[in-house]
């Protein structure tokens, strides 16, 4: 729901009490309009030009001139309007705003072109009339597809077209004229009801494309949510255990190296204990977002995988990248300061971290790296917690 410097805005909605999908509907609308208009005015013009050197001769050079300078001022105007609404900055006078100039536009050249069928009628010559009927005709039926969209936009341009030449058909009166000038009705009638089913269709896509979209844009939305921890913001265990297997996988299939990290927040149920929930809350969000800053690559994941348990996924990671990527996670938590009284007066928060690598142990699944990754984590807690510690196959 784009052309030259505002297509890739959407106009603001329509003013007044309208639902969303409304508003949007009636967005897309006017940006369809505004950018068929180059190809409207063009039309205008050049078949301006050519009607005016076809009638020259059969209908007085001064009406032709008048006229053509009234239909060259109209398009000169709309394209003013054109250039006004690629540069507005955010649309911000609203829908209705540019679709009242639209419909004002389009009424305008519809009665230039309605004069056409009047005062360049050439009365004498009936060849003549007959490719005036043809020409008005033709910019009546050219208009449903770039004037359909919006609202009475249509209707405007073509009633002050077709009426005239109807009426200076029928005012000849004999039999033929009156004939054509009836057809010419009735295919003005035609194409103002192909023009309201053209329009119907516009909008029903438009609304599909809408629901779709946010269809999609809602699923997308409640994946992220399925798959985010819900408290600090970084992946969940479920993110963990698909990452952690699609790598896995990948790594066994192109020779690679992976790398998980386990990572626990040293004396937390002292630190609940002494602080409160809210505050261990506080302290979780933290620690999650330094661990996640700690990582550059965007294939690496940072999940918590239980109550103060990180896991931290690196594909294509050797173990001197992974020890690397561990030690920053555990500088980046130190320089949080936050305090932890609960196990001396100068201690603060810290994370142990446990390192684990396919590179030179030949585990046979994922559970075996995740319990190398675990112990670890475990000899770093027994090392003195604040530390971090590489799997024995790895240090081998």
């Amino acid at each position: 729901m784009d052309t030259g410097a505002g297509s890739s805005r959407r106009p603001a909605g329509v003013a007044g009490a309208v639902s969303p999908l409304a508003a949007q509907v009636a967005a897309a609308e006017i940006q369809q309009a505004y950018d068929q208009l180059p190809i409207a005015l063009l039309v205008n013009l050049v078949n301006g030009v050519l009607l005016a050197v076809i009638l020259w001769g059969a209908v007085s050079p001064w009406a032709i001139g008048l006229w053509l300078a009234l239909l060259t001022l109209v398009t000169v105007l709309r394209y003013a309007l054109l250039f006004s609404f690629r540069r507005a900055p955010g649309l911000a006078p609203g829908t209705a705003y540019w679709r009242r100039r639209f419909v004002a536009g389009a009424c305008a050249v519809g009665v230039v072109w309605g004069l056409a069928g009047s005062v360049l009628f050439p009365a004498s010559s009936f060849a003549y009339q007959a490719f005036l009927a043809f020409v008005l005709g033709g910019m009546v039926a050219g208009a449903v597809p770039l004037l359909s969209v919006v609202d009475r936009a249509y209707p405007c341009f073509a009633v002050p077209v077709v009426l005239p030449i109807v009426v200076r058909m029928i005012e000849l009166g004999d039999r033929v004229h009156w004939i054509m000038g009836l057809m010419i009705l009735v295919f003005g009638v035609a194409m103002l009801a192909s023009s309201a089913q053209m329009r119907r269709v516009f909008r029903d896509a438009v609304e599909l494309r809408l629901r779709l979209s946010a269809s999609i844009e809602t699923e997308r939305v409640l994946e992220r949510m399925l798959r985010t921890d819900a408290l600090t913001g970084v992946a969940n265990r479920l993110a963990y255990e698909e990452s952690l297997a699609a790598e896995w996988r990948r790594a066994r299939r192109e020779h690679g190296v992976l790398a998980l990290i386990t990572a626990d927040i040293d004396h937390f149920k002292d630190y609940n204990d002494r602080y409160g929930h809210q505050t261990g809350d506080r302290c979780l969000i933290a620690v999650a977002q330094a661990m996640e800053q700690g990582l550059h690559r965007p294939g690496d994941l940072l999940a918590r995988i239980g109550g103060e348990e990180f896991a931290v996924v690196l594909p294509n990671t050797p173990p001197a990248g992974a020890l690397i990527v561990a030690e920053r996670i555990r500088q980046r938590v130190l320089a949080l300061h936050l305090a932890h009284e609960a196990v001396s007066t100068d201690e603060q928060v810290t994370v142990s971290l446990g390192v684990a690598t396919t590179a030179e142990p030949c585990y046979a699944s994922i559970a075996d790296l995740q319990r190398a990754s675990d112990q670890a984590l475990y000899r770093a807690k027994r090392g003195g917690r604040n530390r971090v510690a590489l799997a024995d196959g790895d240090a081998d």
